[in-house]
């Protein structure tokens, strides 16, 4: 196998270059549906997949009666009592095959959807639940295309196996009917079969390397597409539209091209097995009737069994080869699966009492991936109640700081200890649940205000939502509002300004009532007199809670007990002595 240089994940890389990776992909598969269904559940679709092939066996072997009454035996024809008898014995069983298959549909589309919806919750609950560093690794356009797109490959790869499984169920019952009535014939028109079968497989390409073809392709477009909503602003700034439609339709142009190449390999195959069904029909009708001597009832009988399971075998084909296609999404849900579940934070962590006297940085340092320092050396301490304002240059190591504060990460070098107790990775959760954190451009969900609120403190009652909001001085733009606290906010809060988004997130905050209130630049974008009333706020909490303020802002500063200013990652003004 050749190196593989594509910049895609490793495990895509290899599987172009390994010709049993489909069969590899439907193991795994297998494996996930095994997990999903129970040993239960799937002996109860298997039983029903048999129970439809017995029974649509049983009545291609009534037909033989049923044709010899009409005359096409050695008997002549027989009473209408009796042709009628076996007719609607024969129709019976028709009936009944046809109820339980559509049983067994109603149940495995009830199946596949629980499938589909346990894949996308097991993974949005991993992702809920992974650390810091390795979220901010992720290239949120894969994210959202394993859970959409890709898991309902799955659910298509789900019916795939499923439908193959009971056309495998049916081919021993429509093939023990045939050498029941002419054991000569099956055989000969069998081999045929399998002849015809394996030179029709050299016809078409493999659909595992398209499947992998399209997976990138929908990567691509989903991330180009990601990256035109959350930037359309800086697009419609530069007069970049023409030049980023021009992408997007390319990206559109490639999907199209490799899903017409998909059904081009379907058409071929499925155009060279109906006319080597009918060839063989015609074979099969000759040799019973001029060679092997076979009743015509018999012939004809076999020959609808084939004429069956050639129908059959064009469904199987076609299933195939859409199996082939949605495989390459088990590699890609396994990879991003096992890629959080690796980066996920430890559950089930220790309590942590409430900070009340002190966070200490001891010394403490912290790489980037590219192995730049954030932050070196950084020693001070903050006293539970104080205003701390930290500034300093973009790329100061501001930010990192304030995550560390809110327990996103921890230092690779160095200590930071609360009251005395360090912060290790297992204290994080319980330490978060301290904290309120505000960030530079804060995020709201498209909801109402009071859902916004809400999902700080799910029992917050109407007062202690107004409280909030007075404390964050923004009651009074709410109030104003039409529908107040039910006012929905847009998109990503594109409903209010950008200093009255920044208030309702103050107030999320403070709802929580945090013991540390992280505020990362979260007056930036108020004017005068709200980040007047914000200080304010800010004064009235002081020494209830301890707040960290990162800012350019002067009247923060000045507002502030201590001032921290950072420069490449180093601590250049530092507080007052330590407790």
């Amino acid at each position: 196998m050749g190196k593989c240089h594509d910049p895609r994940p490793l495990a895509l890389c290899f599987l172009e270059h390994m010709p049993s990776a489909p069969f590899a992909a439907a193991r795994r598969l297998l494996s996930l549906l095994a997990t999903a269904y129970g040993p239960r559940r799937l002996g109860l679709m298997l039983g029903l997949g048999l129970t439809a092939s017995l029974a649509e066996g049983a009545g291609l072997l009534l037909l033989v009666p049923v044709l010899e009454k009409l005359g096409m035996g050695s008997t002549g024809p027989s009473s209408a009592g009796s042709l009628l008898q076996g007719l609607g014995l024969y129709l019976l069983l028709v009936a009944a095959a046809a109820a339980v298959t559509a049983a067994r549909a109603i149940i495995s589309n009830g199946q596949r959807n629980r499938f589909v919806d346990g894949l996308r919750s097991d993974l949005h609950r991993a992702l809920l639940h992974v650390s810091w560093p390795v979220f901010q690794s992720l290239r949120t356009s894969d994210v959202k295309q394993i859970l959409t797109i890709d898991v309902n490959r799955l659910g298509m790869c789900h019916d795939a196996l499923v439908n193959l499984g009971v056309a495998t169920l049916a081919l021993p019952a429509l093939l023990l009917s045939a050498l029941l009535l002419s054991p000569s014939l099956t055989l000969i028109t069998l081999a045929a079969s399998l002849l015809a079968l394996l030179l029709i497989r050299r016809i078409g390409r493999s659909g595992f390397d398209i499947g992998i073809k399209l997976g990138r392709a929908q990567q691509a477009m989903m991330a180009d597409l990601t990256d035109d909503l959350a930037g359309l602003r800086v697009i419609k700034g530069l007069g970049a539209e023409q030049a980023r439609q021009n992408l997007l339709s390319q990206r559109f142009a490639d999907l199209r091209h490799l899903q017409a190449r998909h059904v081009s390999i379907l058409a071929y195959e499925q155009s060279a097995l109906m006319l080597t069904a009918a060839i063989l029909a015609a074979l099969a009708v000759v040799m019973a009737t001029l060679w092997l001597t076979q009743p015509l009832s018999a012939a004809l009988v076999v020959i609808l069994a084939f004429a069956r399971l050639a129908q059959r075998g064009l469904g199987s084909m076609r299933i195939w080869r859409q199996l082939e296609t949605g495989l390459p999404a088990v590699t890609l849900y396994e990879e991003m699966r096992d890629r959080l579940q690796a980066g996920a934070e430890r559950a089930g962590g220790p309590d942590l009492a409430p900070f009340v006297r002190c966070i200490a940085f001891r010394d403490v340092g912290l790489s980037m991936p590219d192995g730049r320092q954030a932050l070196q050396g950084v020693d001070f301490d903050l006293p539970f109640g104080t205003l701390l304002a930290v500034t300093g240059p973009s790329g100061a190591g501001k930010s990192t700081l304030a995550d560390l504060m809110a327990g996103l990460i921890t230092p690779h070098t160095g200590t930071l200890l609360l009251d005395g107790i360090p912060l290790t990775p297992d204290l994080l959760p319980a330490w978060r649940r301290q904290v309120g954190v505000v960030p530079q451009d804060p995020f709201l969900f498209h909801d109402t205000i009071r859902a916004n609120l809400l999902l700080a403190a799910p029992d917050a009652t109407e007062a202690d939502l107004w409280m909030a909001l007075d404390d964050a001085a923004a009651a009074g733009f709410v109030r104003a509002l039409p529908h107040g606290l039910d006012t929905r906010v847009g998109d990503r809060g594109s409903a209010v300004s950008g200093g009255e988004r920044q208030r309702l997130a103050i107030a999320r905050a403070l709802l929580r009532r945090p013991r540390l209130l992280i505020l990362d630049e979260a007056t930036s974008a108020l004017d005068g007199g709200s980040e007047a009333l914000v200080l304010q706020t800010l004064d009235r909490l002081r020494g209830r809670l301890t707040i960290l303020a990162i800012t350019h802002r002067d009247a923060t500063r000045r507002a502030a007990d201590r001032v921290l200013e950072l420069d490449a990652g180093r601590v250049l003004i530092n507080p007052p002595a330590r407790l």
